[in-house]
């Protein structure tokens, strides 16, 4: 039987939307996290031929609430007025508060009403990753080889710091535990990492869309993964309780179709 491919669609973050000719308006709507208010909500906006653009969803399990976000364009819409949308949504049993913003520049409307941005609970931020690469670019422009010093130690830091959080929240085996950090490695846009083998001495992951990576496909004669390789030999010491060498042995940057790490668990 053969094993079906799965299709990975892109996951975009609520950032803008650039429509110069619509009336785009933001809408913030927390409620309680009641099935009927969700429909509720979104059957009063598309009964009035709202269109929706981007958006999120999100739950506050500790309030028991939840929270929608996105842009909505209103143009062929009974509703005209931001003061007619907050009237619609603020009659809608169970909604507990409601935001809106139609600040734009020149047709182009950009989120001002989340912050900060979270990623599993969790303060984060975002590069763009031809931004990362220029500043690879200028640390090894500037600092030689020290950069790759620099930013090996920085992953090796964060790697372990990754595998003490999750070895606190999870009870897992060590394959499952590098599963499961992998796998939010993906959720997290960083890359697709398979686990090709799994040894008490040694092992294998073949890494897809490496973020560290993609700025130079093609283009240098050597693997250049010092972050990733630093981030995966620090969450492995952890798991194993040893030290562990990591290598990249193949690389998008000087032409392989993928990244390969091998890790040796010394001792």
């Amino acid at each position: 039987m053969s094993s079906e491919v799965k299709k990975l669609n892109p996951k975009e973050v609520l950032c803008l939307e650039y429509l110069p000719n619509a009336k785009v308006i933001e809408w913030s709507v927390k409620a309680k996290n009641l099935p009927k208010v969700f429909n509720n909500i979104l059957n009063a906006l598309a009964e009035r031929d709202v269109r929706f653009l981007s958006g999120f969803q999100s739950i506050d399990w500790n309030e028991n609430t939840l929270l929608l976000g996105g842009f909505i364009d209103i143009s062929a819409s009974e509703i005209r007025t931001v003061e007619d949308l907050r009237n619609l949504l603020k009659n809608i049993e169970g909604v507990l508060e409601i935001n809106t913003s139609e600040q734009t520049f020149d047709g182009l409307i950009i989120d001002t009403l989340h912050f900060p941005l979270q990623v599993a609970g969790e303060r984060s931020f975002t590069f763009r990753v031809e931004t990362f690469g220029g500043i690879l670019k200028r640390l090894y422009d500037k600092f030689g080889t020290g950069a790759a010093v620099i930013l090996y130690e920085m992953g090796v830091a964060a790697g372990e710091s990754k595998a003490k959080s999750m070895m606190k929240k999870h009870r897992l085996d060590k394959l499952k535990m590098l599963k499961l950090t992998m796998a939010e490695r993906a959720a997290k846009g960083w890359c697709i990492a398979e686990v090709t083998e799994f040894t008490s001495k040694n092992v294998t992951l073949v890494v897809k869309e490496l973020f560290e990576c993609l700025p130079f496909k093609d283009k240098q004669e050597n693997a250049v993964s010092q972050f990733f390789r630093g981030y995966l030999a620090g969450l492995l010491r952890q798991l194993f309780n040893k030290d562990v060498a990591v290598t990249e042995v193949e690389c998008v940057a000087k032409g392989d179709a993928t990244c390969k790490f091998i890790a040796e668990v010394k001792g």
